[in-house]
């Protein structure tokens, strides 16, 4: 029953009235017991009576005020303080902002208010958590979508699910060309086996979860880590049931269940990020490549060389680039037709590209033409490899139409710092007339600047 809005003003009009029935039935109820009714029905007594039962009530309502109401105040209290950090704090619940202090309430009994406090201090806790996963996962996106390159963004999820997890090592693997290569791994003894590992392979095409424990017993034989393992986690990485990845942690204890069940959550966050850097990746690729040949296209090689150009000046180290252009191309050309064309195209970049060093760049610099940026080396090593080219080619031949092919190049080479110059492109300059001066006196020739 409601009489107001308010519980206590409740309570204390239903108090008053309960005390001031008392007192009106009180000297009925001594009469009795013995007590004479010239005594207990006197306007005085029956006074008093009531003034008792109103006193009694109002002591009442001071007590439940003190006892019941201060601990509401408190449980609202708490609420309040709770709610000013959910409007106020973007990164939610933090150790500084919600201690056992300022949030949780002391459970002093074993009643309804005691069964009341201890609810609210389990909400606390599990909203704390909530939010600080929510944090967690915010700043996991924030810090993958910052990164638009593999390597970089591999290396920060793996390092950031590590500290989530509070694994001791790891690995991130990504799924290219059917097979697994290593973009990043911590704690790892040689990660580059970890491709050919059994339990990745089962992973990657079954796209399922496995976690592998070891008993305590069980020594590991330097198998994946440096350390004995307790428990290994395999995730596989997938983007619209496309494997893209492999996720590997390494815990010395076993991973809590409640953590795993949240994996799934970065997992989503992870291969959305990759998906993104794998598409940037190719799109880099695709506007780096020439598309017949595979080799670096004119302008991002050129933008290679003068990377290089200025690396050789801070250095002092040597640089030389070739200049290769097929002799008789247009003959062939009108000879053979364009497809024998684009094959004699791809025999070269194939042999060229075969025959330089690691570290070297070739690129399809004009129609028939190639640049090759050689960083480190002189005009007697640009001059021993260019042979290395001319001479390969020569000896190659293409079957078309039932027809061998057989072509040649002429290559002039240009280094610095051999030529005084302070620009990459008087030395394309020079290494142009000399594969110029190549053709003119004969082909199939290599000249260096002189």
């Amino acid at each position: 029953m409601r009489i107001t809005k308010k519980v206590f003003y409740d309570l204390a009009i239903l108090m008053v009235f309960l005390g001031v029935s008392i007192g009106i039935v009180f000297p009925y109820f001594c009469i009795a017991l013995g007590v004479p009714r010239e005594i207990a029905l006197t306007p005085t007594f029956f006074t008093a009576c009531v003034a008792a039962g109103v006193v009694l009530a109002v002591l009442n309502i001071t007590l439940a005020r003190k006892t019941v109401g201060s601990r509401i105040t408190l449980l609202s209290s708490k609420m309040k303080h709770i709610e000013d950090i959910l409007v106020n704090s973007s990164a939610g619940i933090s150790a500084e902002e919600c201690t056992p202090d300022n949030c949780l309430i002391d459970v002093d009994s074993d009643d309804e208010l005691g069964e009341s406090a201890n609810s609210f201090n389990k909400l606390v806790v599990a909203l704390a958590d909530v939010l600080r996963l929510n944090s967690e996962i915010h700043h996991f996106s924030n810090i993958l979508t910052s990164h638009l390159e593999i390597d970089a963004l591999s290396d920060e999820a793996l390092n950031n699910l590590i500290r989530f997890t509070g694994a001791v090592g790891g690995a991130f693997l990504i799924e290219k060309g059917g097979e697994l290569v290593v973009k990043a791994a911590v704690a790892i003894k040689e990660p580059g086996q970890l491709a050919k590992n059994d339990r990745l392979l089962y992973a990657m095409k079954t796209h399922e979860r496995q976690t592998i424990r070891f008993p305590d017993d069980v020594r590991i034989n330097g198998v994946i880590v440096d350390f004995q393992p307790n428990e290994l986690f395999i995730e596989p990485i997938l983007y619209k049931n496309t494997l893209l990845g492999i996720l590997v942690l390494v815990g010395s204890a076993p991973f809590p269940e409640q953590m795993l069940s949240r994996l799934p959550i970065f997992n989503q966050e992870l291969s959305l990020a990759l998906r993104n850097a794998i598409t940037h990746d190719q799109m880099t690729h695709f506007a780096a490549i020439d598309p017949l040949t595979g080799l670096y296209n004119r302008r991002f090689g050129i933008r290679r060389l003068h990377e290089e150009f200025q690396r050789s000046i801070r250095s002092g180290t040597p640089l030389s680039v070739l200049m290769l252009d097929i002799d008789h191309f247009k003959a062939l050309n009108d000879s053979y037709g364009h497809m024998a064309g684009d094959r004699v195209l791809i025999l070269v970049s194939k042999i060229a590209g075969s025959s330089i060093r690691e570290g070297d760049i070739l690129m399809r610099y004009g129609g028939e033409e190639f640049l090759c940026v050689l960083p480190g080396a002189g005009p007697g090593d640009a001059s021993k490899i260019a042979e290395r080219i001319r001479i390969m080619i020569m000896n190659s031949r293409i079957q078309y139409d039932g027809q061998d092919i057989q072509t040649t190049v002429s290559i002039g080479i240009a280094s610095y710092p051999r030529e005084n110059m302070d620009n990459p492109d008087q030395l394309i300059k020079l290494a142009d007339e000399a594969m110029y001066d190549a053709k003119t006196s004969g082909r199939n020739k290599v000249v260096t600047v002189s």
